[in-house]
């Protein structure tokens, strides 16, 4: 069944989806499938491996932010219930009671996106800029996805460790659970080119596709982050696992099911902190997968995280596509397809 998974990978390159990505699925701590395919480039002769870095995109908020947030919830330094204006300065009336968790589950009322080298004049600047900004709608009134709460929040984890953004990221996330090819700004050999079409349709290695984090110099809280598979999947089967990496406890298993749940119920979406759960009338994981699944794709370049809670069922992709409409579309479509394909694998694996 395992064949069918590599079919649809194989057809999503010819028909241009990406030249290459990396694929792996498990249960809990155990990987069942892992396999690489194509190239860095299209034009490239360097076959894409397990260590191969790539642009986690959107990812950054599920392997970045959102744990980050959880250590400091652990170690007492937050709650979600927190307003941000208990950690930020100058916060207008409109904003001072948005809470950390309408951060984390995209409830905030700010906008999804905007340009942040036009309302800012340097990357400093940018926490001003998006305390000036209009919301679109109150707190908690709905769920819109939004970027650029995302990026608030990885200023106020700034504030909160009380050091970069990137050093809070490598002493609380990432060196614990030994994921040394992650990481911003990365440098060196075996990055899979970022192609930012409209700056001559170039590819450039290590530097992120979202033209916010590049204004950020590359580290913020909604992306900008590079993995590579076996990080990638070493996240994921911690997710699955409860919090367990190993035999060592990364996060605790009330922490993990507190991220990993409705935190949205009676909205017009399902979102936990970071990750969209799936459900019957919004099948965001595909028509297989049980309710109460939960992942996230990055829409540009279709790299995702799965995880089925019930049987520590995972799926971790990574792939460079190019950001368009069309892309988007296919992404989408290729996300329930082919974890719809994964989840039937899995199932007939274990029969």
């Amino acid at each position: 069944m395992w064949n069918a998974v590599d079919k649809l990978l194989s057809n999503a390159m010819e028909n241009g989806c990406f030249p290459g990505c990396a694929i792996a699925a498990g249960q809990r701590e155990h990987v069942l499938y892992q396999k690489t395919f194509g190239q860095l480039t299209p034009s490239s002769n360097k076959n894409v491996a397990p260590d191969t870095r790539y642009d986690a995109g959107s990812l950054t908020q599920v392997l970045a932010t959102m744990p980050l947030s959880l250590k400091a919830m652990e170690h007492g330094l937050i709650s979600p219930d927190d307003p941000i204006s208990r950690f930020l300065d100058g916060v207008p009336s409109d904003k001072r009671n948005i809470t950390l968790e309408q951060l984390l589950t995209h409830t905030s009322g700010m906008s999804a996106s905007f340009s942040l080298e036009h309302e800012a004049h340097r990357a400093k600047d940018a926490l001003k800029a998006l305390l000036a900004h209009p919301l679109e709608n109150q707190p908690g009134a709905k769920v819109k996805q939004s970027a650029m709460g995302y990026i608030m929040l990885g200023c106020l984890m700034e504030k909160v460790f009380d050091m970069p953004l990137d050093d809070a990221v490598k002493q609380y996330v990432t060196a614990p659970l030994a994921m040394t090819g992650t990481g911003y700004l990365p440098s060196g050999e075996n990055i899979a080119p970022t192609q930012i079409t409209h700056e001559n349709a170039q590819a450039f290695a290590g530097l992120p596709l979202d033209g916010n984090a590049r204004f950020l110099h590359g580290i913020a809280g909604h992306a900008g982050l590079f993995t590579t598979l076996n990080d990638l999947t070493r996240f994921v089967s911690m997710l699955a696992s409860d919090g367990l990496c190993g035999e060592k406890v990364f996060l605790a298993q009330r922490s993990v099911h507190l991220a990993a749940t409705d935190r949205t119920r009676g909205m017009n979406a399902a979102w936990s902190y970071s990750l969209r759960i799936t459900k019957r009338s919004q099948p965001y994981l595909g028509h297989l997968w049980p309710s109460d699944g939960y992942g996230l794709q990055d829409p540009a370049s279709g790299s995702l995280v799965a995880v089925n809670p019930q049987d520590g069922f995972f799926v971790a992709l990574l792939c460079n596509g190019h950001e368009s409409p069309a892309s988007r579309e296919e992404n989408d479509r290729l996300r329930k397809v082919l974890l719809n394909t994964a989840y039937a694998a899995f199932q007939h694996q274990n029969a």
